[in-house]
This record gives structure tokens, C-alpha cells and sequence, in this order.
């Protein structure tokens, strides 16, 4: 059974009929309603891997590549497809845990268990599409309202900054690429948010050509700092262990 049928929805479905669908069918088997039926479960389990899939641009079309689906809701390029953190696996950390605040051992399972923190990720996943579609107004009204949540989320600042800038409303755009690299900066370790910083230079670039190459001129471009070996090799595990699970899972969605 593929995550569309599962949902029972049309394979160009909007993301608002996906999200009508998968809050219908938690309702007939969310665990907490069912006294943890081990096979409600189960089917809850599977329900929010699907919904995890579909309600993302990029992942629901590597999906609908693996089932040999001409893809007619795939959306426009945009920027977005890359990491914005120093690795995948950042990305995922940010996404899940930041301005959702579960327990450290938090999947999405059990993120999807509790209302309002599924609330926090379902509006993130509706304004990643608006994104995706171009409806950057729209998408700049939802990731502000995430930011005003989760003020320390990165990947909220920076997709606020990617709307505004796409609207070309450069100031704010800049007001919040560089809110981010401040918050990358204080984590420990920091981040170097390389993605960011590229981003940034080409909307100075954008904005005011001549002051961008005065400011290159002045303050030419640094190599962010190395880290030190322990935390290279942490990083290096956590991307191997990463393309590990996507591997396992193209395997597995390509049965």
C-alpha cells in the first residue's frame, strides 16, 4: 500500500486535502484514543510516516520517483533542497525538536502524539509548500508566526529570510539571514551555517551592488573556523549514519 493510498487521497492532492486526510485518519487510530492498542499503534505509525513523507516537497518527489509517478503536483525550483545546517542530520535535529521541546529521546512518533507540538510541525510542513509554490506571502505569514514560537528554530529564520527576499523585501530578508547566524553562533558547538552566509552575500549582492564589492574589497571572506577533531568525527558519524537510514529507506520504498 503506498502513503497515498494508506491516506486515501489523489496523487496531486494540495497540502491542505493531505492534511484533512491524515487528521481524519488519526482519529480511527490514534494510540492515546485506543489505550495503546499495540495494532492501532502500528497503524499510527505508519500514518505519520506518511504524512512525514508527503507534506515535504523534496521528499514526497524522491517518494513518487520510487513508485515511476509522473509527479503532477511537483513544485517549482526554489532554494531549499540543500542542508541549511552543517550537516543533514542537524537539519532533522532542528526541525524536530526545536520549538517543540519533547523529550530528549523524541522521535516523530512521539512528536505526532502530542497535539500542539504536531500543530508547530504541520505549520511548518504547510508553509515549506506554500514556499515550494511560490506563494511567498503566504509562506512569509506562516514562518513568521513559526518564529514568533520557536525564536531560536534556524530553519524557521531562515525560510522566513528566503520569503522576504523572494518578495524583495531585502531588509527584513537580512534582518533574519542574520538572525540566524547569530543563534548558530551560540550553539555549542557553533554552527558555521555556510548555506546562510552564501545566501546573505547574494542578497547584499541583490540589494546594492556597489556597496557588496566595496564590502568584499574591505572585508574579505574568511574561512570558518575548523573544528576541533572529536567534534569532525562526531559530525562525519552523524552524516554516515544519515545516508545510511536514506538508503535503507529508498531500499525499502523501492520494494
Amino acid at each position: 500500500m503506498t502513503h497515498y493510498e494508506l491516506l486515501n487521497i489523489e496523487i496531486n492532492c494540495d497540502f491542505s486535502t493531505l492534511k484533512k486526510a491524515y487528521y481524519a485518519k488519526a482519529k480511527q487510530c490514534h494510540p492515546d484514543l485506543f489505550s495503546n492498542s499495540p495494532e492501532k499503534t502500528e497503524t499510527f505509525k505508519r500514518l505519520v510516516e506518511a504524512f512525514n513523507v508527503l507534506s515535504d516537497p523534496e521528499k514526497r518527489a524522491r517518494y513518487d520517483q520510487t513508485l515511476n509517478l509522473n509527479a503532477a503536483h511537483s513544485r517549482n525550483s526554489t532554494p531549499g533542497g540543500e542542508s541549511i545546517m552543517d550537516t543533514d542530520y542537524d537539519d532533522t535535529l532542528e526541525e524536530l525538536i526545536v520549538g517543540n521541546s519533547p523529550p530528549e529521546d523524541a522521535t516523530l512518533m512521539t512528536l505526532f502524539r502530542d497535539l500542539e507540538r504536531t500543530l508547530v510541525f504541520i505549520t511548518w510542513r504547510e508553509a515549506r509548500n506554500y514556499y515550494s509554490e511560490h506563494r511567498f506571502r503566504i509562506a512569509a505569514r506562516l514562518f513568521l508566526k513559526l518564529v514568533v514560537l520557536a525564536p531560536d528554530n534556524i530553519l524557521y529564520r531562515v525560510y522566513l529570510a528566503r520569503s522576504f527576499f523572494a518578495l524583495k523585501e531585502y531588509s527584513k530578508a537580512r534582518y533574519h539571514y542574520k538572525a540566524a547566524l547569530n543563534i548558530g553562533d551560540r550553539r555549542s558547538p557553533p554552527q558555521n551555517l555556510m548555506t546562510v552566509r552564501e545566501e546573505l552575500d547574494r542578497l547584499r549582492k541583490k540589494e546594492n551592488p556597489l556597496l557588496h564589492r566595496i564590502r568584499n574589497a574591505l572585508f574579505p571572506k574568511k574561512n570558518p573556523p575548523s573544528l576541533p577533531s572529536d567534534e569532525q568525527m562526531i559530525r562525519e558519524t552523524s552524516r554516515a549514519i544519515q545516508n545510511i537510514l536514506d538508503s535503507q529507506e529508498r531500499k525499502r520504498l523501492g520494494k
